[in-house]
C-alpha cells in the first residue's frame, strides 16, 4: 500500500506553463495604424477642364440670318396683280356675224334680190294682191315680215291657183316646212310664218312669170 502511495508522487503537477503568458505577436499590429495612401487624393480637388466652356458661350454664326429677313423676290408679284388680257374679251361681246343672217335674205329666188324686198315688219298691210287691175302678176312680189307675222293672199284663186315653193323648172329652194298651202278657189287666205325663212310661192298657170316669196326674219 505504502508503495502505490509512493509511485503517484512520482508525477510532477503542473506547476506554471510560460509558453502563454504572453503573446507578443498580438499585442500591437503596426500595419493597421494610419494608411497614408487615402488621406488625400489630389486627383480630384479640382478639375479645371470643366470649369469653363469658351467654346460654347456665344455662336456668332446663328445670332443673326441676313438671308431670310426679308425676300424680296416674293413681296409682290406685278405679273399676277391686274391681267388685262381677260378684263373684257371684246372678241365675245357682240357677235355681229350671227345676229342677222343676211346670207339667207340675198338668196335670190323669183328674181326677188334684197332691193326688191317690201318691208312691211313695222307698218303697213301683210296682204299679197293679184288678178283684177294687177292682173297676172302678185303685188308685192316680194315681202319682208316678221316671224309669227301672218299674211293674207286676195284674189280669184280659179283664175291663178296658188302653189307653195319655187316655180318648176328653178334650181332655187326655199325653207321648209313652207306655211303657203296650196288654193284653187275663194279670193282671200291668210297665212302665219311661225319661223324665218325664205317662202317661195307661184301660180300653176303663170309661172314662172307670176311668182313670189315672203321672207320672214
Amino acid at each position: 500500500m505504502a508503495g502505490m502511495v509512493a509511485g503517484c508522487s512520482d508525477d510532477p503537477a503542473p506547476v506554471t506553463d510560460a509558453g502563454t503568458v504572453v503573446d507578443t505577436g498580438s499585442a500591437t499590429d503596426t500595419g493597421t495604424t494610419t494608411d497614408t495612401g487615402t488621406a488625400t487624393d489630389t486627383g480630384t480637388a479640382t478639375d479645371t477642364g470643366t470649369a469653363t466652356d469658351t467654346g460654347t458661350a456665344t455662336d456668332t454664326g446663328t445670332a443673326t440670318d441676313t438671308g431670310t429677313a426679308t425676300d424680296a423676290g416674293t413681296a409682290t408679284d406685278t405679273g399676277t396683280t391686274t391681267d388685262a388680257g381677260s378684263a373684257t374679251d371684246a372678241g365675245t361681246t357682240t357677235d355681229a356675224g350671227t345676229a342677222t343672217d343676211a346670207g339667207a335674205a340675198l338668196t335670190v329666188i323669183h328674181g326677188c334680190t334684197e332691193a326688191m324686198y317690201v318691208d312691211r315688219r313695222t307698218t303697213g298691210e301683210r296682204s299679197v294682191t293679184f288678178g283684177g287691175v294687177v292682173g297676172s302678176a302678185y303685188s308685192p312680189k316680194c315681202l319682208i315680215i316678221s316671224a309669227g307675222q301672218m299674211v293674207s293672199f286676195s284674189g280669184p284663186f280659179s283664175s291663178h291657183p296658188l302653189r307653195t315653193g319655187v316655180a318648176p323648172g328653178q334650181s332655187e329652194t326655199g325653207t321648209t316646212p313652207n306655211p303657203i298651202a296650196n288654193t284653187d278657189s275663194g279670193s282671200s287666205v291668210s297665212f302665219t310664218f311661225a319661223a324665218p325663212g325664205i317662202y317661195p310661192y307661184h301660180c300653176m298657170f303663170h309661172q314662172p312669170s307670176m311668182a313670189g316669196v315672203i321672207l320672214v326674219r
